[in-house]
């Protein structure tokens, strides 16, 4: 097979950077300037772009932005990167946005330049050289100095087809997890409002429930109690101790994310032993941007230290489903009366006080273990596409590696798209 040439992306691309212009022209409708924060996960997010009157496409022709075209950040988010669409256009390209432009088109090819660029291997290149204190910066002549390797023109395009396939697949995957997340808020909606088979509903103060069920204070079925800060002086630690500290960083969606866990002393849990959280209970978060968050901790955080910023909810009967309890408090029944209690000056913040008078719907123990089965099952199929999207992202990641450096070469003369790798997982 032939051999790779090695060399700088200067060889084949010119790296154009955006113009200047001057916020005092920007207008409240016209064409989209693309800036640094308009670049997300690969695409232009031009919904709070600024812009600029349409006579600026005839003035600044050069920097007018065309389908296809690859965008790198320039500045800070130096890692930045977007490829424009036909539905982005017209937009106009901005100081500190680098454009790449292939001037040499029988050395390299778009499709293989998008990933060479947003590879591991070219991305550190990018932070070792860029330079700066307050904010990272990097010019068009040192990304133009960066060296890639530059497979033929055939072997490129089956290498850019081989992981624009999997791109695709991810794309599916994405797409399926959005629309399984809006399944879930419209059946936890409607569950928490209609019930499971009912057709006659009685109005309440908080709107219409199901004949049947209740309308409870959280007081009337559970105990409520808070967390406790480190005392004064004392700061967690990242070793691991027998004394796990949970704060409301560590919430996640209905359980507690482990990863960036701290850890009391045997000094601090000797002062605050008596705050803690068992797996019969529920958190909900009370202070902070996180207002609202409802969840359980795993069996292994069982005995955990609670934060200040959270509430310790116990059920106090045994007409409660645990499980339904905190679906409860996540919903938009309980979430609106959050909203309303937490005030609107200052820190979001909830009194434990406040949260007792929270009002829960309360159907029959039977239909509530109904709720959290239907929710379960979506969050059930969510999980599935989310362990399947990270194993193909691990999947990409082995082959850019791979195909990108040439430690695995393909062959060129098989037709582009027609295989498929085989470690590419099929659908479950």
């Amino acid at each position: 097979m032939p051999e790779w040439k090695k060399g700088p992306l200067g060889w084949a691309v010119r790296v154009q950077g955006g113009y200047p212009f001057s916020s005092t022209a920007f207008v409240d409708k016209g064409v989209p300037v693309v800036r640094m924060s308009n670049m997300k996960n690969g695409r232009l997010d031009l919904s709070q772009a600024k812009c600029l009157d349409k006579t600026a496409l005839e003035k600044f022709k050069s920097f007018v932005l065309q389908p296809g075209d690859l965008l790198l950040g320039m500045s800070g988010s130096i890692e930045n990167f977007a490829e424009v669409h036909a539905d982005d256009l017209p937009a106009l390209l901005n100081q500190r946005v680098g454009r790449l432009q292939v001037k040499d088109d029988a050395l390299v090819c778009r499709e293989y330049l998008k990933f060479v660029v947003t590879s591991k291997r070219f991305r550190d290149q990018v932070l070792t050289m860029a330079a700066g204190v307050a904010q990272l910066n990097i010019s068009s002549k040192q990304l133009e100095s960066i060296p890639i390797c530059y497979p033929p023109l055939p072997e490129q395009q089956k290498i850019a087809a081989i992981l624009a396939s999997v791109d695709a697949v991810i794309e599916k995957t994405d797409a399926i997890i959005a629309q399984v997340q809006v399944v879930k808020k419209g059946l936890t909606q409607q569950l928490f409002t209609q019930g499971i088979g009912h057709t006659a509903f009685v109005q309440t103060k908080m709107g219409t429930i199901p004949e049947g069920w209740s309308l409870v204070r959280l007081k009337e079925i559970a105990k409520v109690k808070g967390g406790k800060r480190v005392p004064k002086g004392s700061s967690l630690t990242d070793t691991v101790t027998p004394y796990p500290y949970i704060r409301v960083s560590d919430f996640g969606e209905h359980t507690v994310r482990m990863e960036q866990l701290k850890y009391a002393t045997e000094e601090i849990y000797s002062k605050i032993k008596r705050y803690t959280i068992s797996r019969r209970d529920i958190y909900l978060s009370i202070a902070g941007i996180y207002l609202g968050v409802a969840g359980r901790v795993p069996d292994a955080l069982d005995g955990a230290l609670l934060t200040e910023n959270a509430a310790k909810i116990t059920p106090t009967s045994d007409q409660v489903d645990l499980d339904y309890l905190m679906f409860a408090l996540g919903s938009e029944f309980c979430q609106r009366q959050i909203a309303v209690l937490k005030g609107v000056t200052g820190v979001p913040k909830l009194g434990l006080k406040r949260v007792e008078t929270m009002l829960v719907p309360l159907p029959p123990l039977e239909e509530q273990q109904k709720i959290v089965a239907g929710i379960k099952s979506v969050l059930s199929k969510r999980s599935i596409e989310e362990a399947r999207l990270q194993q193909l992202r691990a999947v990409k990641k082995a082959l850019m590696q791979m195909l990108l450096t040439g430690s695995v070469r393909v062959q060129p003369d098989e037709a582009a798209g027609e295989s498929r790798p085989a470690s590419v997982p099929s659908r479950v």
